[in-house]
């Protein structure tokens, strides 16, 4: 077998909980260990503030925020010093010109879903041709659910031959928090009532705040939860923020949330909810159900493909079905308690030491 040099980009890789960066980093973490001894791992931040996260592998800084200029030019630039066979990029995309094999991952194609209002126009127009360039100039396309590959059939054109469907997990570091001093120390954190939904989520239109907000509104008199979501604000807003306003006394935006508190939050939680319209896989699902968190998800894409039945899941379109499947959660503990002892299950069924033996097997074969 030959020895590869293998690249990863972890532009953007930081230490707020998002779905792209959980995943980027279990997937570095797992190709770190599993390529030692077999393969050389290097991997491309554009901040030294990230040297050290993962000692075991070649570690390079390329300085540089403007994400256009560190992909094409910047990233393409710093190769040409360490010779690699390949780089894997995942976030969709691939350099115009690169020294080495270009393999994106696709996490998802929201972009090709005008319906979702979910992007600016100009990132909706760079992004869908960017991502039709990687599919053309690829020998090799990795997606993260299964849904996720149809898409890229369907919508890039691409050889189902050529694509490997890598799901990736939750990071072991999301497990039940059962440390009372931690648990009060977060709560306090974020000021935190004793009874709470907690939507891991950003403020984003796919993010299905407006049914959400309309539901939890019609059943805020029948519940006493508060609703608490963390993650940045979006674009295209304005209306959700009266919305946000009108609910202030239960509804709780908390911002960029450190990966080391998410944990603690999801443990603190009576239940979660994920309702979202559109996931190239709904990480949070995973990260939930390991941390023994009862959770509510929507019927949408991947998501049902990732709960199975280990979630109660509800019609994503109807304001309805998102109040009726809040009141059920609240009230029901016979509910909650079996779909935490099948969201133990189901988190099992993913693996990074899994997905990561399948990308090295591809590449192995390919390079």
């Amino acid at each position: 077998m030959k020895r590869l040099r293998i690249g990863i980009s972890a532009r953007g890789l930081n230490s707020f909980a998002s779905g792209p960066n959980e995943y980027i980093a279990g997937l570095t973490g797992e190709m770190v260990r599993q390529a030692a001894g077999r393969h050389a791992i290097f991997i491309y931040y554009n901040t030294s503030r990230l040297l050290g996260r993962f000692a075991a592998a070649n570690e390079r800084v390329v300085p540089g925020n403007n994400a256009f200029l560190w992909d094409h030019l910047f990233l393409p630039l710093a190769l040409l010093r360490d010779h690699l066979d390949l780089v894997i990029h995942p976030k969709g995309t691939i350099p115009l010109w690169s020294p080495a094999g270009k393999v994106p991952i696709m996490l998802d194609l929201g972009y090709f879903y005008p319906s979702l209002n979910a992007y600016k126009p100009s990132a909706t127009l760079y992004t869908r041709t960017a991502m039709k360039f990687a599919a053309r100039h690829s020998a090799l396309i990795f997606t993260i659910s299964e849904f996720t590959r149809r898409d890229v059939i369907r919508l890039l054109k691409v050889e189902p031959k050529r694509i490997y469907n890598l799901y990736g997990a939750a990071s072991e570091q999301y497990q039940r928090v059962k440390d009372a001093s931690r648990l009060e120390a977060v709560r306090k954190k974020y000021n935190l009532p004793d009874t709470f939904i907690f939507y891991p989520t950003n403020l984003s239109p796919r993010k299905n705040f407006p049914r959400l907000l309309e539901a939890f509104e019609k059943v805020q008199e029948k519940i006493p939860h508060h609703l608490y979501f963390t993650g940045q604000v979006s674009w295209n807003t304005k209306e959700l923020d009266k919305q946000l306003e009108r609910l202030s006394a239960r509804v709780h935006r908390m911002g960029q949330v450190p990966v080391e508190d998410m944990a603690a939050l999801y443990s603190l939680a009576q239940f979660a909810i994920y309702p979202s319209l559109f996931e190239g896989l709904g990480l949070p699902i995973l990260e939930a159900f390991q941390c023994g968190t009862p959770l509510m998800v929507s019927d949408q894409t991947s998501i049902p493909e990732v709960a199975g039945d280990a979630a109660l899941i509800v019609d994503a379109y109807s304001v309805e079905s998102i109040a009726q499947g809040l009141i059920k959660m609240a009230s029901d503990a016979k509910l909650r308690q079996r779909l935490i002892s099948a969201g133990y299950e189901q988190a099992q069924l993913f693996t990074w030491e899994k997905s990561v033996k399948i990308l090295l097997d591809a590449v192995e074969s390919n390079f």
